[in-house]
């Protein structure tokens, strides 16, 4: 039998372990930093993809407003020719017939045209506004999913703890008691007093 043998046996199973568990907070920490760069990489698309597609949104809002207004010019234009060619007052008029009467009638066709250009008019600022709502909520949207992505790629990581440095057993210690146990054993043999001892023999 060696002596000490079984501390240093139990010296060498903490230091593996403890070499074990340094190595698996180094691949855990490896990884970590991978899956770092990952959502670092994420966030530089997504403000990307925010940008790209909030400037769609915007430009596509504001097409649609264009159109809008280029309906209403032609409408205008449109309600204009028929006020001049279909004008009941200016028709009198035109045929030398005047009067209070003819004037009343021009007066009112001519409210009637300015109402209903005043009310395309009307539709085009509420169409403004629903527009303008429409890219704040797109902005809003955007807003948001650059602060996800920018909390995701934000957290400060940090390796694991480091395990704790095993206590090793004083192998000379060991050594001094494995021959005081042997030396016990071989006395209590020689004694009689051993297992399995059954005492001195005399003559």
């Amino acid at each position: 039998m060696c002596l000490g043998q079984d501390a240093r046996n139990a010296n060498k199973a903490a230091k593996q372990q403890y070499e074990y568990q340094l190595a698996h907070r180094k691949r855990n920490w490896l990884n970590q930093l991978a899956l770092t760069n990952v959502e670092r990489v994420q966030y530089e698309q997504t403000l990307d993809a925010t940008h790209v597609g909030l400037g769609n949104a915007y430009a596509e809002l504001q097409e649609k407003f264009r159109d809008q207004i280029a309906a209403a010019m032609q409408e205008s234009e449109s309600d204009f020719q028929q006020y001049m060619q279909q004008s009941v007052g200016a028709n009198l008029a035109a045929s030398g017939r005047t009067g209070r009467s003819i004037d009343r009638i021009s007066t009112v066709e001519l409210g009637q045209y300015l109402a209903k250009g005043s009310r395309k008019a009307y539709e085009l600022t509420q169409s403004a506004r629903d527009i303008s709502k429409e890219q704040a909520q797109a902005h809003a949207q955007a807003r948001h999913a650059q602060m996800s992505a920018f909390a995701k790629a934000n957290i400060t990581k940090s390796p694991d703890l480091a395990p704790p440095k095993p206590v090793y057993q004083n192998v000379g210690m060991a050594q001094f008691q494995d021959a005081l146990k042997i030396g016990g054993a071989v006395a209590g043999i020689a004694t009689g007093l051993g297992p399995g001892g059954a005492g001195l023999w005399t003559n």
